[in-house]
């Protein structure tokens, strides 16, 4: 089989937080981040998300002092791998980022990732 990615993947569990870019709630829920690369993150959910849903999302690079803010993409959504009830996980491609926190994210991806 093929892989059509652009970016390398980072397995690497990083705090983030994420809310609907449309929703009434203004509470960001808090998550883990499952892979990262220069476009875009694995994440786990709580809610069930449909391909082309907009999140907010916040990313903590450990290293950085500021968050990286992001809209992203819902590419698709699927019941975790240890089948837990509560949670899912969640494919996100960047849809708008600013190209500085880009640069940082692929800086991390490349300098943990490969070193």
């Amino acid at each position: 089989m093929r892989e059509n990615r652009k970016f390398i993947r980072l397995k690497a569990p990083i705090g983030v937080t994420y809310k609907p870019l449309k929703s009434r709630r203004r509470k960001e829920t808090l998550s883990l981040i499952r892979n990262i690369s220069g476009g875009g993150i694995c994440l786990t959910v709580k809610e069930a998300f449909r391909e082309g849903d907009l999140l907010e999302v916040r990313i903590q690079i450990p290293h950085l002092q500021e968050p990286i803010d992001a809209v992203g993409e819902v590419i698709w959504c699927s019941e975790t791998v240890e089948k837990d009830p509560s949670g899912r996980e969640a494919g996100i491609r960047f849809r708008d980022i600013s190209p500085q926190d880009l640069h940082q994210i692929l800086e991390y991806v490349y300098t943990v990732g490969i070193g």
